[in-house]
């Protein structure tokens, strides 16, 4: 298996460009999370479990009269559970 691409950020921190990309806002993480860079497509993680309905990450709109648009730079698969870490 090749090796894998893995980042982790503190809630509050700014997503990065290479993750998400927001018009008119700013992408925020909302929990303490894990990114897993797969073959075309990232993996989200939370440190810890979390509820279905919490957000991972969090849009702050900058002009309210002005529309928000975000959208991932690869395909997003966002879990509730951390990543189990495997030591073999």
């Amino acid at each position: 298996m090749p090796h894998q691409k893995r980042w982790t950020f503190e809630a509050g921190a700014e997503a990065p460009d290479w993750f998400m990309r927001g018009t008119n806002c700013v992408l925020t993480f909302g929990q303490d999370a894990e990114i897993v860079e797969m073959a075309e497509a990232y993996a989200l993680y939370p440190m810890v479990d979390i509820d279905p309905n919490d957000c991972m990450i969090v849009a702050e709109v900058i002009d309210p009269s002005v529309d928000v648009e975000v959208e991932p730079v690869l395909p997003i698969s966002a879990h509730t559970s951390p990543r189990a870490l495997s030591r073999h």
